[in-house]
C-alpha cells in the first residue's frame, strides 16, 4: 500500500517576521538597555568623581589653607614677641622704663592665632606634631616668666643673660615646630590638589570609553528599528552634549579650586614678609620663609589670574543693578591701605548717584582690576596718584581710572586688553590676564572699555556700562518694602 509523507506547509516571510519578532526586540532592547546603561554609568561614575574633588576641595578651602594661614601667623607673632621681649629686657638693662603692654598684646595675638588653628580639622600626623609645638610653647612661656620676673624683681642683668642662654634656643624651636606643621599642611594641600587632577583625568577617560561604547549599541539598535534609532540618537547626543559640559564644568573647577580661599593667601604672605623683617641675617629660619612667601606668591598669582580670566565669561542677570557709590566705598576700604602701603594716593572725585546694569559682583571686580593694575604699576613716579572719576554719558556710565604712572608703551598700547600681554621685560609680576577679564565682562555687559596713554606721564583706563533701568530700581524698591 503506497503511504504519502504530508509535506508541512512553508511558512510566510510574514510569519517568520513575527516569530524573530522577540528576538529583534530583545536584540533592540538589550542595546538600548545597554546605551542606556553606558550613559546612567557615565553619569554616577562623573558624579562619584565630583563629590572626591568637591572633598578635596572644602579640605583645601575650609582646613588646608586656613591652618597655613593661622600657623604662619602665629609664626610672625612669635617673632615679634622675641623682640619685644628683647627690647623690653635691653630697657631694663639701660635702666628705663619697662613697658609691658605691648608685648603682652603680642602674646595674646599669638595665642589668638593658635586656638584659631586648634579650631580646624587634623590631618593624619597632625595631632602628633602639635604635641611637639605645645611642648616647645609651654617650655618658652616657663623661659618667659622667668625673665619678666627677673626684670619686675630688678634683676636685669640675670634676665638679660637667660634671654640670651636659654629664651633665644626656646623661640627658635617653637618657630622650627610651627614650621613644620605648615608644611605638613602645605603637603597636603599638594597631596589633595594632585588628587583632584587626576580625577578630572581618569573622569574624561571613563566617560570617553562610556560614551563611544553607547554609540555603538545605539548603531547596533539601527538595524532593528530606524525611528527608535533615531529618537535614540538625539538622547545620545543630548546625553554627550551634557557629559562633555560636566567634563568642562570639572576641569574649571580643578583650574580654580583653592580661590574661594585665595584671599586668605593675602594673609600669609604679610605674615610671612613680617616673620623676614624680624629673622636676623643667616638665621636658620631665614630660608624657610623667604620659600614659603615666594610659594604663597606664586600661588596667589597663578590662582588669581585664572579665576579671574575664568569668571570673564559671565553674562548679565535681566534686571541686573550695581550702583556705584556703595561698590567704591567697599573698595576703598580694601585699597585704600595698599596704597598707603605704596606711598601712593588714591583719589575719588565727587559724582552724582548712578547705578549700571550689572550685578555688583561685576562691577567690583572690573573696578578692582583697573585700580589694582593702577597701583601696582605706579611705580618710581614723582607723584604717585591714581583718580578715579565716574561720569554721565547719556544711556551709560563712564568710569575713568586715571594714574601717574610711566605709561604704555606703543608697542602694546593696542593689545594691552588681550590675554597674557604684558610690557616687556616688566619687572611687576603678574599673568596679564586683569585688563583682558575688564574688557570680556563689561563688553559681555553691553559695554565697552579703552585707553589713553602718554609714555612718561601716566595712563586713563576707562569703561562704560548701560545704565541700569528704572524698573529694576523699582523693583528692588518692591522687593525691600515687601520684605520689610
Amino acid at each position: 500500500m503506497e503511504t504519502r509523507r504530508l509535506k508541512a506547509p512553508a511558512k510566510s516571510k510574514s510569519f517568520l517576521m513575527i516569530e524573530r519578532l522577540p528576538s529583534i526586540l530583545l536584540s533592540l532592547f538589550a542595546a538600548f538597555f545597554a546605551a542606556i546603561a553606558s550613559f546612567v554609568i557615565s553619569a554616577a561614575y562623573a558624579e562619584h568623581r565630583a563629590a572626591e574633588i568637591d572633598a578635596a576641595a572644602m579640605s583645601l578651602a575650609e582646613n588646608a589653607t586656613p591652618s597655613i594661614m593661622h600657623l604662619a601667623a602665629a609664626r610672625a607673632e612669635l617673632r615679634h614677641t622675641e623682640a619685644l621681649l628683647s627690647d623690653l629686657v635691653n630697657d631694663a638693662v639701660l635702666g628705663w622704663p619697662v613697658d609691658r603692654h605691648e608685648f603682652d598684646q603680642a602674646r595674646d595675638k599669638l595665642s589668638r592665632s593658635l586656638d584659631a588653628y586648634l579650631g580646624l580639622p587634623v590631618y593624619p600626623g597632625e595631632r602628633k606634631q602639635w604635641q611637639t609645638v605645645a611642648q616647645e610653647l609651654g617650655k618658652l612661656g616657663l623661659d618667659a616668666d622667668r625673665v619678666l620676673s627677673l626684670v619686675a624683681n630688678g634683676h636685669p642683668d640675670e634676665a638679660n643673660k637667660l634671654v640670651d642662654d636659654a629664651l633665644r634656643a626656646d623661640f627658635n624651636a617653637t618657630s622650627e615646630a610651627v614650621m613644620a606643621s605648615i608644611e605638613l599642611n602645605a603637603r597636603q594641600a599638594r597631596r589633595m590638589a594632585i588628587e583632584i587632577a587626576a580625577n578630572r583625568v581618569r573622569s574624561r577617560r571613563i566617560a570617553l570609553v562610556l560614551n563611544t561604547a553607547s554609540v555603538t549599541f545605539a548603531l547596533l539598535a539601527c538595524a532593528a528599528a530606524a525611528v527608535q534609532v533615531r529618537r535614540h540618537v538625539r538622547l545620545l547626543w543630548q546625553h554627550s552634549v551634557l557629559l562633555e559640559r560636566r567634563a568642562d564644568e570639572l576641569e574649571q573647577f580643578a583650574g580654580r579650586v583653592a580661590h574661594d580661599v585665595l584671599s586668605p593667601l593675602g594673609t600669609v604672605a604679610l605674615a610671612l614678609d613680617l616673620a623676614l623683617r624680624r629673622c636676623g641675617e643667616g638665621e636658620p629660619a631665614q630660608k624657610s620663609l623667604e620659600r614659603g612667601r615666594q610659594a604663597v606668591i606664586r600661588v596667589k598669582r597663578m590662582t588669581d589670574g585664572l579665576l579671574e580670566f575664568a569668571r570673564a565669561g559671565a553674562r548679565p542677570e535681566p534686571g541686573a543693578r550695581a550702583e556705584v557709590h556703595p561698590v567704591l566705598d567697599d573698595l576703598m576700604v580694601e585699597l585704600a591701605p595698599v596704597a598707603v602701603e605704596l606711598g601712593a594716593e588714591i583719589r575719588v572725585e565727587p559724582f552724582a548717584p548712578c547705578a549700571v546694569a550689572a550685578s555688583p559682583g561685576v562691577l567690583t571686580s572690573v573696578l578692582a582690576n583697573l585700580i589694582r593694575n593702577a597701583l601696582k604699576y605706579l611705580g618710581d613716579a614723582a607723584v604717585c596718584r591714581v583718580s578715579i572719576r565716574v561720569l554721565d554719558a547719556r544711556d551709560a556710565v563712564r568710569i575713568e581710572v586715571e594714574d601717574t604712572g610711566p605709561g604704555i608703551a606703543p608697542a602694546i598700547e593696542q593689545t594691552v586688553f588681550e590675554p597674557h600681554v604684558r610690557a616687556k621685560g616688566a619687572r611687576v609680576p603678574g599673568l596679564g590676564l586683569g585688563l583682558a577679564t575688564v574688557k570680556r565682562l563689561v563688553e559681555a555687559h553691553g559695554g565697552r572699555a579703552g585707553l589713553r596713554t602718554v609714555v612718561g606721564k601716566g595712563s586713563l583706563f576707562w569703561f562704560e556700562l548701560p545704565k541700569a533701568s528704572t524698573e529694576a530700581a523699582d523693583t528692588s524698591e518692591i522687593d525691600l518694602s515687601t520684605s520689610a
